[in-house]
């Protein structure tokens, strides 16, 4: 019985994980002699890019022989391919969304994902040309690759990590 594990891209984890880290040792070297409203602005800062890196390490979608399972931090949905009325796409530019329809409710997940196009190929072989719409097929002909958000993600760790530079020769 093949299962498929298809997880966030690596590409974007580990930038996140820098930043998560970076905003850590920052808020740690305000802590001595920061400001109260730099603590708690980096504080909060470092408790939401947290959350997020905890649900982006933790999100998975496993293509099983009877199922699909969407892993989120703390939640598991699972249905029968019976169950899914339809798999759909937006793609605007080089953000594209996949839009499952289900009997339970609908679901989203983007290209982000590592392998997305194997990803939305496994859906399809699953589903049956009659859910999945015309704009899926077009869309695997030319699939596109999401960076702009990688790129930012080291950026804003380059960021950070200068003001950890200034702040450590400044004192």
């Amino acid at each position: 019985m093949p299962v498929n594990i298809f997880k966030i891209k690596r590409a974007f984890l580990i930038p996140l994980i820098a930043v998560t880290a970076l905003l850590f040792v920052l808020f740690l070297l305000s802590l001595p002699a920061g400001l109260l409203w730099e603590k708690i602005i980096l504080g909060c800062f470092f408790v939401v890019t947290l959350a997020i890196a905890t649900e982006c390490c933790r999100r998975e979608m496993i293509v099983g022989e009877q199922s699909l399972i969407i892993k989120k931090f703390f939640r598991r949905k699972e249905f029968s391919w019976a169950e899914i009325t339809q798999l759909a796409v937006v793609a605007m530019g080089k953000k594209v969304y996949f839009l499952l329809t289900t009997t339970k409710g609908f679901y989203i997940f983007s290209n982000l994902f590592a392998d997305h196009a194997l990803l939305v190929h496994a859906l399809m072989d699953k589903l049956g040309e009659e859910k999945v719409e015309a704009e899926v097929k077009n869309y695997l002909d030319y699939p596109v690759e999401r960076f702009s958000l990688i790129i930012m993600s080291w950026i804003a760790a380059l960021v950070i990590l200068v003001i950890i530079i200034v702040k450590l020769s400044g004192n």
